[in-house]
């Protein structure tokens, strides 16, 4: 073999090498999901330039290109958009997802005067029109209509189709200003746009977490549906003292303490260190443990939830609520008290043949910590129409109340 030939190679494995490590430094930092194996993503994109004028959201999510401007979704009940342009065009978002008593402010410092030409209110959608005074930015936000005082439920597993549409009548009945859901809103095909519909056409906003059945199927990924219409993986808001700070555990994730969900744990500022966070609400969909060790439906990975466990204690979060096991549950996790709240399907309910299922309620007053109580979710058998509910009763052995419901759903 000529001299040249063995430098060659050389080279060639030096190069290969060198790009082996760089993605191995690069993925550790990163981090990797699986079982689809993808890195994971930093977040939502929050910022676009339409038509010449360069938009930045915080707290929204990107969904479509609308003629003139953009459709956005909030997934934070106080979200912000700034805008600059030269004046000459005028810019149109449609906004989702807000308190339907959510109060529009201008920031007039940064606008030079230029003020939002229209807002319209279509229930939980605002549809404004901004032109920017050239060489100025337009910011604007919405403010929760009153944040000292206010109630939320949380509850998962409920899909996206007629069990999701009563959670939220129900959890509006109860008098919650917004809806805290706890992941596996896709269990069918279709899921995800029936629970679009659903959720825009609600009475209040909902803050999801994404669950192990929104995040793929085999080897399909479903996630980057669930990004555009229901909102990120991970995210983070404070209101009236109070911060709901979201985590993912929908699928492995390697390392345990890198990428953005990491994050975010360990930036958490300390809880009674100060008036802006007095208490804390940590959701996810996974829990950490299962109260019923013999089922073990919780994180499969010791590793990681010990890692995720002692962060949120190391941060003064003592509450963490979970979906992903269909029941109603709280316990003690080694120091974190766990509510599992994962009867949004209500399967229970025709199982008994009596009303079961139930949801949680959350309060929030003026200096308190947050108080939590259970509510009967009270589903009516007619909510249950679904594919799989029917082979769910071809399961217990029930064609009768098979035949009603088929009836009712008609």
């Amino acid at each position: 073999m000529t001299s040249s030939n063995l430098n060659r190679r050389r080279f060639l494995l030096l190069v290969g090498s060198g790009l082996a490590v760089g993605g191995a430094a690069y993925t550790y930092a990163r981090g990797v999901r699986f079982p689809l194996l993808h890195f994971a993503g930093a977040g939502p994109v929050d910022h676009w330039s339409v038509d010449g004028i360069g938009v930045v959201v915080k707290g929204a999510v990107f969904q479509s290109v609308e003629p003139d401007g953009l459709r956005l979704r909030a997934f934070v009940p106080e979200p912000e958009v700034k805008m600059r342009g030269d004046g000459r065009a005028a810019m149109r978002i449609v906004l989702e997802n807000l308190h339907p008593n959510a109060r529009l402010t201008v920031n007039r410092a940064e606008t030079g005067g230029q003020s939002v030409v229209e807002e319209q209110r279509d229930n939980l959608t605002r549809t404004i029109t901004v032109k920017p005074t050239g060489g100025n930015e337009t910011g604007i936000s919405w403010r929760f209509p009153n944040p000292e005082r206010y109630r939320f439920a949380a509850i998962g597993d409920s899909g996206g189709g007629t069990e999701l549409r009563w959670v939220l009548k129900r959890a509006s009945a109860l008098g919650a200003d917004f809806l805290i859901h706890l992941g596996d809103i896709y269990y069918e095909k279709g899921d995800f746009d029936r629970a679009s519909i659903n959720l825009n056409t609600a009475d209040i906003p909902t803050y999801a977490a994404i669950g192990d059945h929104d995040f793929s199927k085999g080897w399909r990924a479903l996630y980057p549906k669930f990004h555009r219409l229901i909102g990120p993986s991970n995210w983070v808001f404070s209101l009236g003292g109070v911060e709901f700070v979201n985590f993912d555990t929908a699928a492995h994730f390697f390392p345990t303490a890198r990428g953005r969900r990491a994050q975010i744990l360990q930036n958490l500022a300390q809880v009674g260190s100060g008036d802006s966070v007095r208490d804390r609400v940590a959701v996810t969909h996974t829990p950490l443990s299962d109260p019923d060790p013999e089922r073990n439906h919780a994180l499969s990975r010791p590793a990681a939830a010990r890692w995720l466990r002692e962060r949120l204690l190391a941060s003064g979060t003592r509450r963490l609520l979970a979906g992903n096991i269909h029941i109603k549950a709280e316990f003690d996790d080694r120091g974190l008290h766990t509510y599992i709240a994962g009867q949004g399907l209500a399967h229970a309910d025709l199982i008994v043949d009596r009303p079961y299922a139930e949801i949680l309620v959350g309060d929030v007053e003026p200096g308190q910590t947050v108080r939590y109580q259970w509510k009967p979710l009270n589903m009516p058998v007619e909510a249950h129409c679904s594919a799989r509910i029917m082979r769910v009763l071809d399961a217990l052995e029930r064609p009768e109340l098979k035949a009603r419901l088929r009836k009712l759903c008609s």
